[in-house]
């Protein structure tokens, strides 16, 4: 599963409180960290104060968002393997 530019984007924007991005059944899901547990199964990707912890609170290019999904996409499919620095 392959997380993509628009998932980190939908994370940032979301109007959902506290919100996560998680791989569910196949598909990238935003959820409220409140209503994790009711997601059994679900990967957790990263959530939105994540994000901004590592970028700040900026305006992100395409590329920006892209390599912020390449580097996510890399965490969960081998989560052994030593993460790539997150850009800048």
């Amino acid at each position: 599963m392959a997380i993509t530019g628009r998932d980190i984007e939908r994370l940032l924007y979301s109007e959902t409180p506290d919100p996560i991005l998680v791989v569910h059944n196949g598909t990238t899901e935003i959820v409220a960290a409140s209503e994790l547990g009711g997601h059994t199964g679900a990967v957790v990707v990263c959530s939105r104060s994540e994000i901004l912890r590592r970028v700040g609170e900026r305006d992100l290019s395409e590329q920006d968002l892209a390599a912020l999904a390449a580097t996510l996409t890399v965490a969960i499919q081998d989560p052994a393997q030593t993460p790539p620095l997150w850009p800048a």
